[in-house]
């Protein structure tokens, strides 16, 4: 279980991050839960107090009684909490080399008038690792329990019998069907040709003139087909 506390007094602001968050946490299917607090107040400081280590803070600077910075003070210092990462949202980004300064290793500074979308996103995806909370695929084949970390992932194919499962350094074998190991998947694992499912989270290139996918660890293969262009053709990545 992941726990994001958002700490904004600005309603339209809190709901802003909130549907950001759920979106991303839904398609990286992982349990978590959203706790909102609208000032530096006492409800906030005994959660502050109670975490247990496993909360994504996201903090605005203003505050009705205090700032974001007097929080993350908290976090580090009085709680002796280094693990739990700090995102300060603002609209004074200004103010980010001087609270760098302070050595509480606020891990980025997003301005509300900046893509939040993208860059919370990403800055979620860093938290998860540092967390250690990535999704993985455990299996049992022959006897042998396996635990694959999804973002590892390159592709999955149908090999004869077997369904082969790509990684960045290994092959792996399990007896299942396509269709089957997709139901365990998050969505950014897709078809791409029969028998086929690519992560496009790994995927650098695809040409279409060859029906080859080029991923980010230097890995090619011919992947693709041409039933499935239109649909892959519609990803950010391409």
């Amino acid at each position: 279980m992941i726990n994001f506390a958002v700490v904004d007094d600005n309603k339209l602001h809190r709901k802003k991050i909130n549907n950001i968050i759920i979106s991303k946490m839904m398609n990286n299917q992982i349990d978590f839960k959203i706790h909102e607090f609208d000032d530096c107040n006492d409800r906030l400081l005994k959660y502050v107090k109670d975490d247990k280590q496993d909360t994504i803070y996201l903090l605005d600077i203003e505050l009705p009684s205090g700032d974001g910075v007097d929080v993350a003070r908290k976090i580090r210092n009085i709680q002796n909490n280094w693990i739990s990462p700090i995102i300060i949202i603002t609209a004074h980004t200004s103010l980010s080399y001087e609270i760098y300064r302070q050595r509480l290793q606020i891990l980025d500074f997003i301005g509300k008038c900046e893509d939040i979308d993208t860059n919370l996103s990403e800055n979620i995806d860093l938290c998860l690792k540092m967390l250690n909370k990535e999704r993985v695929y455990r299996y049992t084949y022959k006897n042998v329990d396996y635990t694959i970390n999804l973002n590892q992932i390159d592709y999955i194919q149908r090999d004869g019998r077997q369904t082969k499962i790509v990684t960045d350094g290994k092959e792996y074998f399990q007896n299942i069907s396509i269709n089957e190991i997709k139901k365990f998947l998050p969505s950014h694992f897709v078809s791409s040709a029969k028998g086929v499912l690519i992560n496009l989270k790994n995927v650098e290139k695809i040409d279409w003139s060859k029906y080859k996918v080029f991923f980010k660890d230097r890995r090619s293969d011919f992947l693709v087909s041409r039933t499935h262009k239109k649909e892959l053709e519609s990803y950010d990545f391409i």
